[in-house]
């Protein structure tokens, strides 16, 4: 940690004395006025890049907030079930085509089961990017970290693209567990792993099940 420090601080370094040099129309500044300036923006400079890199570092070790937890979990016990009055093989026919439509890949599908695990669908790009950097200000936030932490200060500052690190990677997906109720009735459970910001859950949740009851209307002329 000690050798990072020091490398960050000699970078900044010779970024800003390479920035110095004569005034306007050849006059020569006061040369402790240089060096204050000189050191009081080397110092700003190493101050942001450690932020953000410990912020990096947070975000990348532990994504999720105990608050947005709980918030996961009243939602999912308030959206993530659903009760449909279809046979089984009915409702996992018109899920397996609904995550088709959707453009998830599925990962592991079990009919016996009733188990289907598949990647997240995708929100428009405007939405996703706009939820990202609300849930990147409120993790800031909570963790005690300034706003300017996620901005680029200057153009030789580091410019960090945390916008990835709000989901697990490979990590974010979907799992559909669904459990026979009786001949007509079918329960459906959907939840979401590897995402932590609760308004990206939220969207999650509107999106999947909004295509759920289309696929479910649609397929009407098969029963």
């Amino acid at each position: 940690m000690k050798m990072r420090v020091w490398m960050v601080g000699v970078a900044a370094a010779a970024i800003v004395s390479g920035c110095s040099g004569a005034g306007m129309f050849g006059t020569q500044p006061n040369p402790m006025d240089s060096m204050m300036a000189q050191q009081n923006l080397g110092n700003d400079m190493v101050n942001s890049m450690l932020a953000k890199q410990q912020f990096s570092q947070e975000l990348m070790k532990n994504p999720d907030l105990p608050a947005w937890h709980a918030q996961r979990e009243k939602m999912s016990l308030a959206v993530g079930d659903r009760m449909f009055d279809k046979g089984f093989d009915r409702v996992f026919d018109s899920m397996v085509t609904t995550l088709a439509t959707l453009g998830c890949r599925v990962n592991n599908m079990e009919r016996i089961s009733g188990y289907i695990t598949a990647s997240l669908p995708q929100l428009p790009p405007e939405q996703q990017d706009a939820l990202r950097k609300e849930g990147l200000g409120q993790y800031a936030q909570a963790k005690g970290y300034p706003p300017s932490v996620l901005r680029k200060q200057g153009p030789y500052d580091m410019d960090f693209d945390f916008s990835g690190m709000m989901e697990r990677g490979g990590g974010a997906g979907l799992t559909l567990s669904m459990v026979r109720q009786n001949a007509r009735q079918t329960k459906v459970k959907l939840r979401f792993d590897g995402t932590y910001y609760p308004r990206q859950v939220e969207e999650l949740y509107k999106k999947v099940w909004a295509e759920v009851d289309k696929q479910m209307f649609l397929d009407k002329a098969l029963d």
